[in-house]
Parts: structure tokens; C-alpha cells; sequence
């Protein structure tokens, strides 16, 4: 489901110059992306529900997927022309990720909580999650 939305981004969101997943954003995190625009999707959490069925396990596992962006524009000193461009790529990922489902077995995304996480080094850090859920069924 991450590679399908890494390459969906990747793909049709062209302005975003590099896309990766979590072992990347380690490393951007400690030292800026080398290349900006980025961005970052990565699974942040999954909450299976309790089983409601008793002998048969099936349990509705919420997921909460993190589209990190990266924007860095030091054509003014207030930071406002970094503001524009994350905003238009906010959108155009929006325009490719809400509403879709990245697999058969998974429901459409449906938007999460959206934050700042961090100015650094003339770095804009903004946080999009994206909700989805899947039922996991046990085999035995």
C-alpha cells in the first residue's frame, strides 16, 4: 500500500522532486533533504479494533499514514514563498490521495490531522495524514 502511494505522488505529483518512505525521513530528519521539494509517506500507526465475532478472528485495523513535506524557498526572508509552494503541493497530493483506495482491500483514504512540525535550516516540515482501514482476519 506505501509503494502504490509513494509511486502515485512520485508519478503524478511531478513538482515533488523526491518521494520516500520512513528509512529516508530518518535521514532528512537529521541533516534536510538534499533535494527539495520531498516528501516522505510512511505508516504512522495501526489500531485494530477489539473481534466482535468470538471464534472466528476478524478484526477493522484503522490505519494512519504520514505524507511528510519538505519545502525550502529563500526567495524572501519571512519564509512566505515557502508557505505558497507547500500549499500547492498540499493540494495536488490531496487532488491524488483523498478518496483513493491504494488497494482492494483497503478503503479509500480520508483525511487526518494536518501540522507544522518544524522550521530548520531555512526548512518547512509539514505533517498530512491520510486514514484508511483493512479487516485482518485470522488463518487458523
Amino acid at each position: 500500500m506505501i509503494e502504490a502511494l509513494k509511486e502515485r505522488i512520485r508519478t503524478l505529483v511531478p513538482a515533488i522532486k523526491a518521494v520516500g518512505g520512513a528509512p529516508d525521513f530518518q535521514s532528512a530528519a537529521e541533516s534536510n533533504p538534499k533535494v527539495c521539494p520531498a516528501c516522505f509517506v510512511f505508516i504512522a500507526d495501526e489500531r485494530p479494533e477489539p473481534n466482535k465475532l468470538g471464534d472466528i478472528i476478524v478484526q477493522n485495523v484503522h490505519v494512519t499514514v504520514s505524507v511528510v513535506f519538505v519545502v525550502k524557498n529563500l526567495t524572501d526572508a519571512l519564509g512566505v514563498a515557502a508557505g505558497v509552494d507547500l500549499d500547492l503541493l498540499r493540494k495536488a497530493v490531496k487532488a491524488q490521495v483523498y478518496g483513493w483506495q491504494p488497494a482492494p482491500e483497503f478503503d479509500p483514504f480520508e483525511r487526518g490531522a494536518c501540522h507544522l512540525l518544524a522550521f530548520k535550516d531555512g526548512h518547512l516540515w509539514w505533517l498530512e495524514q491520510y486514514l484508511t482501514s483493512y479487516y485482518d482476519r485470522s488463518v487458523l
